[in-house]
């Protein structure tokens, strides 16, 4: 029996999403910039504080205050950030795709591996190539640019039964 890929029909739109596209992340990092501008804010002000005298316990409980808001503010904007993307790497030797973070610990860097035979199924328009996982989940779109590495990765997904 023999696989092949059909180009004929596209799929539907509501396959290719990959994420939920509500906008709770987006409040989330809303919340927490203002939080961050806020802490950054009060470590700043802390020390036009009116009626505050300049006895030494004072100015170590506002020098303690301003150095606690300053990390916390740093903190904030920092999970404030949007993750990174996944980086795609299709090796062809092993005949799998995996989807790598990048500057995390080696126990949690692979995100997601499939090899070549367990793709639903593996688009091809010119140099881009578009891979689908079980369940026609979106992993990877791919452009490459290398005529030798695109004959390459065409053979290896020719061999594993996923283009015609």
């Amino acid at each position: 029996m023999t696989h092949t890929a059909d180009h004929r029909f596209e799929p539907p739109a509501a396959i290719s999403v990959a994420h939920t596209l509500n906008g709770s992340r987006m409040v989330l990092r809303i919340a927490l910039k203002i939080g961050a501008a806020t802490t950054a804010l009060v470590a700043f002000m802390i020390w036009f504080a009116p009626g505050a005298g300049w006895e030494s316990d004072i100015m170590l409980f506002k020098l303690m205050l301003s150095i606690m808001s300053g990390l916390l503010a740093i903190g904030l904007w920092q999970a404030s950030l949007p993750p990174l993307p996944p980086t795609v790497v299709v090796d062809v030797a092993a005949a799998e795709l995996r989807l790598i973070r990048e500057g995390v610990p080696a126990e949690y860097r692979v995100l997601e591996r499939c090899s070549f035979r367990d793709l639903h199924l593996v688009e091809m328009s010119g140099l881009h190539f578009t891979f689908w996982g079980q369940g026609n989940r979106l992993l990877a779109d791919v452009t490459l640019s290398n005529a030798a590495i695109h004959a390459s990765l065409l053979g290896a997904l020719r061999s594993a039964g996923k283009l015609a």
